[in-house]
């Protein structure tokens, strides 16, 4: 067990360590075998993407870019009308 004083930021609210960790129980310490790690936790998030799905992603939308960019170059759009906004697929 911890022997000390809670080390919570701000004014120190002094109260004894609470389950061995940095701060009192009021500030947020809990039971070790409470706190859900790792994939059982909500906010967890692996960051695996496949890279396969995310170049099919891009080849997609390049594809779909494709008619409209050959518009703008043989002058096919009525003048005045712009572009789309926002990022463009840079073809492959």
């Amino acid at each position: 067990m911890s022997w000390g004083r809670c080390k919570a930021r701000g004014d120190r609210c002094r109260n004894p360590l609470a389950y061995g960790m940095g701060v009192c129980r009021y500030h947020g310490a809990r039971k070790p075998e409470t706190i859900n790690r790792g994939a059982n936790h909500p906010q967890y998030r692996h960051g695996g993407e496949a890279l396969e799905a995310k170049a099919e992603r891009h080849q997609m939308s390049v594809l779909f870019h494709e008619p409209k960019n050959l518009m703008f170059a043989l002058d096919m759009v009525a003048l005045g009308s712009t572009r789309t906004r926002g990022r463009k697929p840079r073809p492959c």
